[in-house]
């Protein structure tokens, strides 16, 4: 018998950064959070999302997403290879949905796998692992995780210091700085109800899913009768990659967004189109919160009592810029950045950037070279050339692309 599960994360954005260290780090209190401390785990950035290192039974260890848009406890393996590495036992056939536009992915699926992370090791796990080779696939990491930690702990997630503390919920208590937001687990992943302006219609009421692996600031279902509608400029683009495949959409501006009591504006927002496949059946929600969003604060998440704590870092003011190459990049196994789709009438496809290229150098820097962040502020400085070193076919080719603003 085959099984049908749904439970992998929505739609992700194309963008990287470089990789920060994997330390250990001693377990600290955090202020405005009262408890005991179970674990602390050291996190980096690889293609714009949290990246932690994982051992499953006695396996080497794997790099995984850490991901909140997932609605069951399972752990994500995305190579076929893995279930012989890791040795899964007793595995069944299961079928896959996601987003994306192509058909639900076969994989398979076992039980009372251990897994350990950040110190912990946690005994019969569930693990399911997709159908794609290793070679063929289009991740370029293990797998995933989320739900088997957060179902379990109250997680904070510290984007400065790229570190993951796992409280335990019995006793931790959470103050100020931090502010409560409430969400709703009843279909496995987190719900905001929350709202949004776009193109003159004020205080739209939503439901968008907290989703850590999708990569953008946001997205939205376009639905008239709400009044989630396109705005008037738009760029045709992805909204990102999803278990089915990649997912098309408008890219605009939103002009408000609503997160209790933040209010985050101008926002760079994919309008999904109604034949664009999320993952989700029957309009459970109107959209997604990202990564770009989610990286301004720094983030608990209490599954126990089914809410979120928000407190801005300092990032929080920075204004949302979009990329302003027309590029949309991915990080391969060896941290070079690739190219996976180029933008219409951009300044990458005005000099004939073609997806499939790696971006081996920027202004003469191994992209390897650079800190946390710069690679994503370096496309994001209107008028300004950047000189690119990108290989293709085994050829080494220059372009410099002058930047401007697309959105």
């Amino acid at each position: 018998m085959v099984k049908t599960l749904v439970f992998v994360t929505l739609p992700l954005l194309f963008f990287c950064f470089p990789p920060r260290s994997n330390a250990q780090v001693a377990p600290q209190a955090s202020p405005g959070i009262q408890g005991r401390v179970v674990a602390e785990i050291p996190f980096r950035t690889s293609s714009g999302l949290i990246l932690v290192t994982v051992r499953i039974n006695d396996s080497r260890e794997l790099r995984m997403y850490l991901d909140t848009g997932m609605s069951g406890p399972v752990v994500v393996l995305f190579h076929k290879e893995l279930a012989g590495e890791v040795g899964l036992q007793g595995a069944q056939s299961v079928l896959l949905r996601g987003a994306g536009q192509g058909e639900r992915k076969p994989g398979t699926m076992a039980r009372g796998a251990t897994v350990k992370v950040g110190g912990l090791e946690m005994a019969d796990q569930t693990v399911v692992v997709f159908s794609d080779s290793r070679e063929t696939s289009p991740w370029q990491v293990d797998g995933i995780i989320g739900k088997t930690l957060f179902d379990k702990y109250l997680t904070r997630i510290d984007y400065e210091n790229s570190v993951i503390s796992l409280y335990d919920p019995a006793e931790a208590r959470v103050d100020a700085p931090f502010q409560a937001v409430p969400v709703s687990l009843d279909v496995g992943f987190p719900i905001i109800e929350t709202t949004l302006s776009v193109d003159g219609r004020a205080d739209i009421p939503v439901k968008l899913v907290l989703d850590l692996g999708h990569r953008n600031a946001l997205f939205l279902n376009v639905n008239a009768g709400k009044g989630i509608q396109t705005p008037q400029t738009t760029l045709k683009g992805l909204a990102g990659r999803g278990i089915q495949g990649e997912v098309p959409a408008l890219i605009g501006r939103l002009a408000e967004l609503k997160l209790g009591p933040f209010s985050l504006k101008n926002l760079p927002t994919s309008f999904l189109l109604p034949e664009a496949k999320i993952g989700l059946k029957g309009g459970l929600v109107d959209g997604d919160i990202g990564e770009l969003i989610f990286n301004r604060f720094t983030v608990v998440l209490d599954y126990a009592h089914k809410r979120i704590f928000l407190a801005p870092n300092k990032s929080f003011d920075l204004p949302f810029e979009y990329d302003m190459s027309g590029m949309f990049l991915e990080q391969n196994r060896d941290d070079i950045y690739f190219v996976i789709g180029v933008l219409e009438n951009s300044p990458a496809a005005e000099n004939g950037i073609q997806k499939g290229d790696k971006i081996l150098a920027l202004n003469g820097q191994d992209v390897r070279g650079y800190k946390f962040g710069e690679v994503f502020a370096l496309l994001r400085q209107d008028g300004q050339e950047v000189k690119l070193t990108i290989e293709r076919g085994g050829e080494r080719l220059e372009k410099a692309l002058t930047l401007r603003r697309l959105i």
